[in-house]
């Protein structure tokens, strides 16, 4: 049959136009106003007429084949009822394989069981139409250079995980095949199973569509795939408005939106990002709107995200079935999102950014854990923010890495690819750089409005501010319509964090205090008390600095407190409540920042006179300041609401070798 194919397919028309008259000699049939066409870029395709001489109306049919013509397991069963029987024409599976390996399985022997019968096969004229085992494009069939194109994507280790069940199943079958005393097993090869198993995740469909024509108890939810001669022919086009409909004897395909003459009439696949096109079909889409990377997060059944995840199976058995986690990074143009929610969701999958902000959130932030059927997430309150914009730091550092991976993999690619698997291996590579560097933009914008201390959230503000954040983005680093849309999702939804400057270095702490406070505590603060062995630990300073305004909002200068700010002094209540003093002093297992506050605190009585000649007189020696108990309460404080941060992860973009550099900053919410 192969041989045969060769020639015929010098002419792919003369092969779809055999089997369009198949298909109608069996009931089926073709619009007037459509034909089947071919050209380099579209290959064989469904098309309006050119010469047509109106629009072709939604709601039209297209296409419809007879349920005759279709292919499934039903047919390597000779399937019969009271609602409609299917022939197995010719082919018969021993009774002991098929109960033995199971439906997907008999359809895929089934399938290359009518392959080997070339013409004389009933599936013959469809069958030729198909790409043959030596013209498949999905990442199994990538010899060793197409898969250069792949390194540092999911794909490789994604192919190989399936190449590994596949040979498996097979294995298995066709030992069960053997053992059935099948004549003729030994032609059901390897690369024949591989083609198979190809051709059902790429073309097949529901069993649904056969409804009309087998008994509901007959009918699995999953495990049967219906090949639908003639259905199948036109491409597939993201967000292309069709619908197929199954009757009592045929299945058509009705589109749902108006045709203009000589416009291809596209199928479509549902959402699938290039990835999945590439896996199960063997093509991507160049700018595909519905492209999106997938994220596999490690989570430990014993972290606080795997905990929640366990307890929600407790709470909701029935959600143990459900596997996929929906981790996504979207592209900036992904256009099926909630038509509500929160900008950083229009990047991050809400699931991903819910299971990231757990992850990285202290422990009292997790004592706020929300868990519904639809979701686990922390409840959004005063204080939670901090999780939040630690997950958005983390993503930021994920984004870069991985942008550097698939970057620094590409290095040694030739210029340009030498086929077409390279071809499609190269639209999927650039897409997910596109994804990653995009979503950097836009998660690394909410990182940069928490590191704003100057600018409110007016519309003044936030313009002049993204303009400096997009001024960062070399030119000619995307075209004109990705910079537009990266724009627009980050101005068309409120941000999770409404407020700017939540996140402070150490010296801008002081910040926080009333401008009259605010000279004589710097010049104390750095010029004395961070003058010492821990001056350059970080983790001492912050602690110190959270020490001293503690002690300067719980004062008992009635002066002072009539200028503290409300942000100031709701801050100290909630860090007080939240953090329980710790009992006696710190012992030899405490921390090294934590024995330094100890020792400083020996001192404390000569720091408190310099306080005084500094201009800090409401710090007396019954305040908190340098206090051992409140110098080791301020170190367990700061080392849970401190966020690291990158320090220019816009940097990525500029150079192939950015500095990764991060920094550490304290969380302070706003009102």
């Amino acid at each position: 049959m192969a041989s045969q194919l060769e020639e015929i397919r010098k002419d792919p028309l003369e092969a779809h136009t055999h089997l369009l008259k198949w298909v109608c000699s069996h009931g089926g049939h073709i619009n007037d106003s459509v034909c089947i066409a071919h050209d380099d870029q579209r290959g064989v395709h469904l098309q309006v007429r050119a010469d047509w001489p109106t629009t072709v109306p939604k709601e039209t049919k297209v296409i419809n084949a007879p349920l005759g013509v279709t292919m499934s397991y039903f047919n390597a069963v000779d399937y019969s009822s009271a609602k409609g029987s299917f022939s197995s024409h010719g082919v018969k599976l021993p009774q002991a394989f098929i109960e033995g390996v199971g439906l997907a399985e008999t359809m895929t022997f089934f399938l290359i069981a009518h392959f080997l019968r070339g013409e004389q096969s009933f599936w013959y004229p469809y069958l030729r139409t198909l790409p043959q085992p030596g013209q498949m494009t999905t990442p199994l069939f990538f010899g060793e250079e197409d898969v250069d194109w792949l390194q540092g994507t999911g794909i490789p280790d994604a192919s190989v995980s399936r190449y590994r069940d596949w040979d498996k199943q097979y294995d298995f079958s066709i030992e069960k095949l053997e053992q059935a005393g099948f004549e003729g097993f030994e032609a059901f090869t390897w690369d024949l199973y591989l083609w198979a198993w190809t051709i059902l995740t790429s073309r097949a469909f529901s069993a649904k569509v056969l409804s009309s024509a087998v008994e509901d108890a007959d009918l699995p939810e999953e495990g049967i795939s219906v090949l639908l001669p003639l259905i199948d022919l036109p491409n597939h086009r993201p967000l292309a408005k069709v619908e197929w409909r199954a009757g009592e004897e045929d299945v058509g395909m009705i589109i749902l939106e108006d045709a203009s003459p000589g416009q291809e009439i596209s199928n479509n696949y549902g959402p699938r990002n290039n990835e999945q096109l590439l896996m199960n079909y063997g093509f991507t889409i160049t700018n595909n709107p519905t492209d999106y990377r997938i994220v596999k997060l490690g989570v430990a059944p014993d972290s606080a995200l795997g905990q929640a995840k366990a307890r929600q199976i407790q709470m909701f058995p029935q959600l143990a079935a459900k596997t996929d986690d929906h981790y996504y990074i979207f592209n900036v143009s992904y256009p099926l999102l909630t038509p509500q929610g929160p900008m950083e969701h229009a990047i991050i999958s809400p699931a991903l950014f819910n299971a990231l902000t757990i992850m990285e959130a202290n422990d009292r932030e997790r004592k706020r854990i929300q868990i519904e059927e639809s979701s686990i997430s922390i409840q959004t309150t005063y204080g939670t923010s901090r999780s939040a914009l630690a997950a958005l730091s983390q993503t930021c550092l994920e984004l870069i890495a991985h942008i550097l991976q698939l970057q620094g993999s590409a290095q040694d690619l030739p210029s340009e690819p030498a086929n077409l698997k390279q071809i499609f291996a190269k639209v999927y590579r650039e897409g997910q750089i596109t994804i990653d560097k995009t979503a950097l933009i836009i998660a690394s914008w909410t990182i940069a409005r928490a590191r704003e201390h100057e600018r409110d959230e007016s519309w003044e503000g936030i313009k002049s501010l993204l303009n400096e954040h997009m001024s960062k983005i070399p030119p000619g680093t995307f075209p004109d319509d990705i910079m537009s849309r990266t724009k627009v999702r980050i101005l068309e939804r409120q941000s999770f964090i409404p407020k700017n400057g939540e996140l402070f270095r150490l010296a801008e702490l002081f910040r926080l205090l009333p401008k009259d406070l605010q000279v004589p505590s710097q010049k104390y603060f750095i010029g004395r008390a961070a003058n010492g062995p821990w001056g350059t630990d970080p983790q001492v300073m912050f602690a110190l600095a959270i020490n001293f305004l503690v002690a300067t909002a719980t004062t008992d200068n009635q002066d002072v407190q009539a200028l503290l700010s409300s942000r100031l002094t709701r801050w100290v209540d909630f860090l007080v409540n939240e953090y329980p003093l710790p009992a006696g002093e710190a012992d030899e297992s405490a921390s090294a920042a934590q024995q330094l506050l100890q020792a400083l605190s020996k001192d404390r009585d000569g720091f408190l006179q310099l306080a005084e000649q500094d201009g800090v007189t409401w710090l007396p020696s019954a305040s908190k300041w340098l206090a051992p108990e409140w110098l080791q309460w301020a170190c367990i404080v700061g080392d849970a609401e401190r966020v690291l941060i990158p320090v220019e992860p816009l940097q990525v973009l500029v150079t192939d070798e950015p500095t990764m550099a991060k920094q550490a900053v304290l969380y302070v919410p706003q009102l």
